[in-house]
């Protein structure tokens, strides 16, 4: 990293209370010239183009001039970002040294330009949000367990029948297998060991087979998926997205698993080849699936056949709200900020070839 200015103007392209501000300026108040822009982007193309659907919407309050708006980009050393953002953005920050994205999952800049820049990326892969997203991810195990899902159902039918309760299990002794044992992944272990489960897991950095190691039974490495598959009765998917993770659960995953196990997804849509999951249901392979995610969920509902599907639930990708603040990406913005300043390197970067 080039060699820093005695003022380092540290650009806020999304929304944070004052106290967050305070925090930030506090750091290093002489050094530190903190600004706040949010998301006023004007009437800039924004990416990713589809993510007001769900997302934040960018704002045009008229508060600022696109002249005064084009200086403060091009004056600014460190930007901490989310979605959405100015697609010609990285090319105009002149300035620009360091990039924190607020989210962990970077497959959402591909095909931007803050992928692979010529400046500092970093994420907050491994912190952000990841103890409610596994509360959620074992509380759609637990849901199809106990057959909640139908309650839920039937109370709204006003249908106090007993007949759809059939099957109901208990996870103790069951086996959780963790697609990706990062950050979420090794919450929602400790949590299925909590309640008694057997826990397998893959990991990228595997090499081969270890047991009990990181707060699971078995360790696979990633080429052994379908052999853990075979032997989950829940499997979790909690991997990231990159080129060797895209639809790695196909039709081959499918047929390697235990028939009657549930499929829990908070990662990314397209970790699924969505065909063949919904093959899979139709045909009785999966039990049900809990869906946090889809095909595209940022700009489109799910497609009617995966609606459709047998014993299926969705939720808005919104696995990761919850009552208490997660200050995670704060944490590890903060953190790297004291890192620069004092010439260390920074944590969380981005691995562009392994691809998060």
């Amino acid at each position: 990293m080039q060699h820093l200015p005695d003022v380092l103007n540290v650009l806020i392209l999304t929304r944070l209370n004052d106290q967050a501000l305070d925090r930030i300026r506090a750091i290093d108040p002489a050094r530190l010239n903190v600004v706040l822009l949010g998301n006023d982007f004007g009437d800039e193309e924004v990416w990713p183009p589809n993510r007001t659907r769900r997302g934040v919407a960018p704002t045009n309050t008229g508060a600022i001039s696109p002249a005064e708006r084009e200086a403060i980009w091009r004056a600014a050393h460190v930007f901490y970002m989310a979605l959405p953002f100015p697609v010609t953005l990285a090319q105009r920050a002149q300035s620009l040294m360091w990039a924190h994205f607020s989210f962990a999952g970077v497959s959402n800049l591909r095909g931007s330009a803050f992928w692979d820049p010529p400046f500092a990326v970093t994420s907050t892969r491994g912190r952000n949000q990841v103890l409610p997203i596994a509360e959620t991810t074992v509380a759609a195990a637990m849901m199809f367990a106990r057959n909640m899902h139908t309650a839920v159902r039937q109370t709204d039918q006003l249908d106090f029948t007993n007949g759809g309760f059939g099957g109901m299990k208990l996870l103790r002794d069951k086996t959780m297998a963790v697609v990706g044992l990062g950050g979420i992944g090794s919450h929602v272990a400790e949590m299925a060991k909590g309640l008694g489960m057997r826990v397998v897991a893959t990991r990228r950095s595997a090499r081969e087979r270890q047991p009990d190691v990181d707060g699971v039974d078995i360790l696979f490495p990633a080429h052994e998926l379908h052999a853990m598959l075979a032997e989950a009765d829940f499997i979790a998917v909690t991997a990231m997205l990159t080129d060797e993770t895209e639809r790695m659960l196909n039709s081959a995953a499918f047929a390697a698993i235990k028939p009657g196990a549930y499929l829990l997804n908070v990662a990314r849509g397209e970790i699924i080849d969505e065909a063949a999951l919904i093959e899979a249901l139709n045909s009785g392979r999966l039990a049900g699936a809990y869906l946090d995610v889809w095909d595209n969920d940022f700009a489109d509902p799910p497609s009617q056949a995966l609606q459709q599907a047998p014993n299926i639930i969705f939720t808005p990708h919104v696995s990761g709200r919850s009552d208490t603040p997660q200050g995670f990406s704060l944490d590890v913005f903060c953190e790297n900020l004291k890192r620069l300043l004092a010439g260390q390197p920074l944590a969380n970067l981005v691995d562009w070839q392994r691809g998060y």
